[in-house]
């Protein structure tokens, strides 16, 4: 995570750098060369944090030099988007002031705001000083790590996890009928397959720890493959894929290699390997085993391709692998995926480790609470056989129910051992990925995760920069797919397309990822009743409050100086106007506030304060289900930096601010179920950032003066998704041709709500939308909730 922190600062510092040179305004002085200093402190470290990232799981002082930079990077992040905020506002200010009033008034005013602008960029200007100190520190630290960089870092950092085939068919439970399904698929006779199909390869696909090597071994061992192959071949591949490697362990299971002739093979080409690879396995039926496939260059495998097909009819292959792009790669015919094991298979495995060495009574005696710490596997055999270890030397009940009762899960220790393949799948993401990974710990376990929100989420936190203006949902998306793909998420909701666009991360998914967070994310629980203050510790980053129905959120919240999120997650809640004000006035770092998921009843006692336009960082803003709510405060419009406005459900919500127009960057608008919102500003015309715009009225007959029209879409380039109702007598043919809709190339979905007067055919004639979209007619509000 440190490492995509700092890449994101590094493009920030480059961006303020460039943004003085195209408009040649001088920074403050002295803000410059701490500027370069910044830019030369973390440039020294960033090369380093991919090898210093993989060593701080076992160097505790590693660790902590990297929450420092971690720690120094987001506050410089805060410092340096707060610059670029008051550099917007002043452009954004003067771009108004130039056309709205006289210039003599214009001139007094500027200078005013010009002196308040130096004012603040010089306090700015300090912070990053400040930050700086602590950077040339960690700096220097790093020195003392031998760290490798990036450029040189050697292929393998640290001993892998390398498997062998070997393995006591006695401990492997709940596999039988997929073991089954898989033999009868090696085994099947060769006289039928044909010589394009005659080596199958067979997958076995699933998440870290569900036990795919595990099968793989008994398959491996079983008396029928042993009897019907001619030679079994076990490479353990890895994430480091090298082609010569892999060529040099099947040769030496074939052979039998005495370690003279292991050395002589390393100096032989590759070439040489795949030639004594086919001279072994010619007119040979084998079994080849490859364990652990990580690599997705499908180039990799052309050559060891070309050498099975030496074998003889009825060879096959077998992969284990995390990834469904193995999978292609492989040209797999079969695949099987496996499932978690149920809480009465996990028991089976952790007692038979955990009752070595004991007699029937005191098995007997420790069933009960084996039985509930077994439902803390959550399904993993990796997990039983961790805990079964440790159970195996807790010898009394009482330290059976230590380990019951006081939530074995938070050791560390334990959670290295269950965590380790998940680590190597974590390690294997790109930094970028990592991150939006790691965000995840904000959810609570069992949450669906909607596609779209998390993306937006991801968003708001920054984790999404690209170069074009409707270019961050794509990156999102991909970055969402690349972690489904990977097991990290499961439970899939998918739509007729097949695209997925909801999932759940697995219970121990997310108990690894909030091990990886500590104290970055943190979960307050609310019971009725309770105290309505809540303690934080001061680095918190991201705020989740567990409300019990009916709770009101808590009036004040210490510790909140620093955080970036706030979520509250609820049946029903109540929110103070004191509690919001409190929330507002300390937590100036805020990115993202959501209210009342999932989908509460929020009665926000009257509204939202104003002090809520101080929030400058503040990119995702989620007032769903605001049932009391009639307006929002004009406040709202300061902040320049918002991304996405999610109203649904506000059903009393009576009007949008004014000035709405001056939220420059918003990128999604979602009034569905907005029942009594039925007028718009004329300065939602100015929303040009925008991309969804979801169930909000638009009138059609004329332009008016005050009211948003279908003409202002004119400036709306950008737009994917737009869910409009029609609005006026009939359709001005004039006003709609004002809205361009057939230069909008990004447009994706249109969505109407026709008067009844109104004709569809003359609608769709008049729009002359994009010949590639296919506008749909809905009655607005039957499916508001989504």
């Amino acid at each position: 995570m440190a490492d995509a922190l700092v890449s994101a600062v590094l493009e920030q510092l480059t961006t303020i750098i460039l943004e003085e040179a195209r408009q040649k305004w001088g920074l403050i002085t002295g803000a410059r060369e701490e500027i370069d200093k910044v830019r030369s402190n973390l440039e020294s470290v960033h090369a380093l944090l991919d090898d210093a990232e993989k060593r701080e799981m076992r160097d505790k002082s590693i660790k902590l030099w990297l929450h420092r930079l971690k720690v120094a990077s987001l506050d410089m992040e805060d410092v340096l988007d707060e610059w670029n905020t008051a550099l917007l506002k002043w452009k954004m200010n003067e771009a108004q002031n130039s056309v709205s009033v006289l210039r003599k008034k214009v001139c007094h005013f500027i200078s005013c705001f010009c002196l308040r602008r130096v004012v603040k960029l010089y306090g700015v200007a300090v912070q990053i000083k400040n930050i700086n100190r602590r950077l040339d520190e960690i700096a220097k630290q790093k020195d003392r790590y031998s760290f490798l960089s990036r450029e040189i870092r050697q292929p393998q950092i640290q001993p892998e996890r390398e498997t062998t085939s070997f393995v006591d068919g006695s401990v492997i439970h709940g596999r039988g009928e997929v073991k089954k399904r898989i033999i009868s698929h090696l085994l099947c006779g060769s006289s039928e397959e044909s010589s394009d199909l005659h080596l199958q390869t067979i997958s076995i696909v699933g998440m870290g720890g569900i036990g795919k090597t595990a099968l793989a071994q008994i398959l491996y061992n079983d008396d029928q493959i042993k009897t019907h192959f001619d030679k079994r071949v076990w490479v353990c591949v890895s994430d480091l894929f090298d082609e010569a490697r892999v060529a040099r362990a099947i040769i030496i299971e074939l052979e039998g290699q005495d370690h003279t002739s292991v050395f002589l093979l390393n100096s032989l080409p590759l070439q040489s390997l795949l030639k004594r690879i086919c001279d072994s396995l010619g007119g040979k039926k084998f079994f080849l085993v490859l364990d652990d496939v990580w690599t997705e260059d499908d180039r990799s495998w052309d050559s060891l391709k070309l050498t099975f097909k030496h074998g003889a009819p009825g060879s096959r292959i077998l992969v284990t692998t995390r990834k469904d792009t193995v999978v292609e790669i492989m040209e797999s015919s079969h695949v099987f995926r496996l499932e978690e094991l149920s809480q009465e298979v996990c028991w089976s495995i952790l007692s038979q480790i955990a009752f070595i060495n004991r007699d029937r009574q005191q098995c007997s005696d420790l069933n009960d609470i084996g039985w509930k710490i077994a439902k803390k596997c959550k399904g993993l055999p990796l997990a039983a056989k961790t805990l079964g270890s440790l159970l195996r030397f807790k010898r009394t009940r009482e330290e059976w129910k230590d380990v019951l009762d006081n939530e074995i899960w938070t050791s560390e220790m334990i959670q290295r051992d269950i965590f380790a393949p998940l680590l190597l799948s974590y390690y294997d993401l790109p930094s970028v990925i990592r991150q939006c990974f790691l965000y995840c710990a904000i959810f609570p376990k069992d949450f669906e995760i909607w596609r779209y929100l998390v993306i937006q989420h991801w968003m708001a936190q920054g984790y999404l920069n690209s170069s074009g203006n409707a270019e961050m949902e794509s990156v999102g998306r991909e970055y969402f797919d690349y972690l489904a793909a990977r097991y990290f998420f499961q439970d899939f909701g998918r739509l007729e397309d097949g695209s997925i666009f909801k999932c759940k991360m697995h219970d121990m998914v997310h108990d690894f990822v909030l091990f990886l967070t500590e104290s970055d994310f943190v979960t307050k629980k609310v019971a009725s009743g309770e105290n309505s203050t809540v303690e934080l510790q001061s680095e918190a980053r991201h705020l989740t409050v567990m409300l019990a129905e009916r709770t009101s959120f808590p009036a004040s919240i210490h510790g909140t100086e620093k955080l970036r999120s706030v979520v509250t997650f609820c049946g029903r809640e109540k929110i103070s106007n004191v509690a919001l004000c409190n929330l507002f006035k300390q937590s100036k770092c805020l990115r993202l506030l959501e209210f009342g998921w999932p989908d509460g009843l929020n009665h926000f006692e009257n509204g939202i304060p104003d002090n809520i336009g101080q929030l400058m960082h503040l990119r995702h803003l989620n007032l769903s289900f605001a049932l009391k709510m009639k307006k929002l405060p004009e406040a709202i419009c300061e902040l320049c930096n918002l991304l996405s406005l999610d109203l649904k459900g506000c059903s009393r919500l009576e009007k949008l601010p004014a000035g709405i127009g001056k939220l420059i960057n918003l990128r999604f608008l979602r009034a569905a179920g907005c029942f009594d919102l039925t007028w718009y500003p004329k300065s939602m015309g100015r929303l040009a950032s925008l991309t969804e715009l979801i169930e909000v009225n638009i009138r059609v007959d004329h332009n008016d003066p005050k009211e948003f029209c279908i003409g202002d879409l004119e400036k709306l380039c950008h737009l994917r998704r737009l869910w409009v109702k029609f609005v006026g007598c009939n359709i001005d043919a004039d006003e709609v041709r004002r809205a361009r809709l057939h230069d909008k190339i990004h447009f994706q979905e249109m969505k109407i709500d026709l008067n009844d007067n109104m004709d569809e055919g003359y609608a769709v004639e008049t729009l002359n939308p994009p010949p590639n979209l296919n506008v749909q007619f809905w009655t607005s509000y039957t499916d508001w909730y989504y």
